[in-house]
């Protein structure tokens, strides 16, 4: 009597390509590049718009209200600045 036989073929293992791991490494670099970039030019203009709201707050001293509402504004400024970190 014969039995029936049957083979089970499992393919081998892909392994992940390189390129892929390369990519995905690049790509984290980039990005991580990136965000530190635009946090470098975010610190930059808040540091310019700080210099100039100063500047015109000397500049109109002999106008009170003008010069509390540069100073409202810095403190507003900084404020959202604190609240986004």
């Amino acid at each position: 009597m014969s039995v029936p036989t049957a083979k089970v073929l499992v393919p081998p293992p892909t392994p992940t390509p390189r390129g892929a791991e390369w990519a995905s490494a690049l790509a984290a670099a980039l990005d991580r590049i990136g965000r530190s970039v635009w946090r470098g030019l975010e610190a930059a203009g808040n540091a310019r718009a700080d210099r100039e709201l100063k500047r015109l707050a000397v500049q109109y001293a002999h106008r009170p209200e003008l010069t509390q509402t540069f100073r409202d504004a810095m403190h507003r400024a900084a404020m959202h600045r604190d609240s986004q970190h």
